[in-house]
């Protein structure tokens, strides 16, 4: 790990530990709004996520990891040249991004770098899904992939599984 990323991480530690932020479940028939972290890699799952929640009627924003300036799709991008040494954020899409208030966090990544768990951590997004193998894990809700490490399966499993969940709930609701 670099002295850069050892000091990411020190500096996202207290970031962390100073977030209040109030955890708060949606059935994927309640999110009004997601923001999507995905890499550059994988293009063709991000689209087809992004479709089905646009099809549901979510709105839906997005980041694009990737090592390489410029933008994928005409979709926003970060990469770490977007962090200083010291943890100071660069571009401007991150700071929007983390501080967008989204029902719906949905990482597709499938990556440990700093920069997205920077992203996981700080989001103040209601509800935060994905997979990671690192530690501290900062989703509420973690989809173990390590069997099948796919962005594509991942997607697949989020969108079962918060689709599935308090569902009884919003069936008592209704009635």
């Amino acid at each position: 790990m670099s002295i850069k990323d050892q000091f990411i991480t020190w500096l996202l530690k207290r970031k962390h530990k100073q977030l209040k932020r109030t955890v708060q479940f949606f059935n994927l028939n309640q999110v009004k709004t997601a923001g999507i972290l995905w890499k550059s890699d994988d293009h063709q799952v991000f689209n087809q996520l992004k479709k089905q929640l646009k099809d549901s009627g979510i709105l839906v924003s997005s980041l694009c990891f990737s090592n390489q300036a410029g933008s994928v799709g005409g979709e926003a991008i970060f990469s770490p040249d977007d962090f200083s040494m010291f943890g100071k954020i660069k571009n401007p899409e991150i700071v929007k991004f983390i501080n967008q208030k989204f029902d719906l966090l949905l990482d597709i990544s499938l990556s440990s770098g700093i920069e997205l768990q920077y992203l996981r951590s700080l989001s103040k997004a209601r509800f935060k899904a994905g997979w990671t193998e690192e530690q501290p894990n900062y989703f509420d809700l973690s989809i173990d992939v390590s069997h099948r490490q796919e962005p594509a399966y991942l997607a697949e499993q989020l969108v079962f599984y918060l689709s599935e969940l308090n569902k009884q709930s919003l069936v008592n609701q209704k009635v």
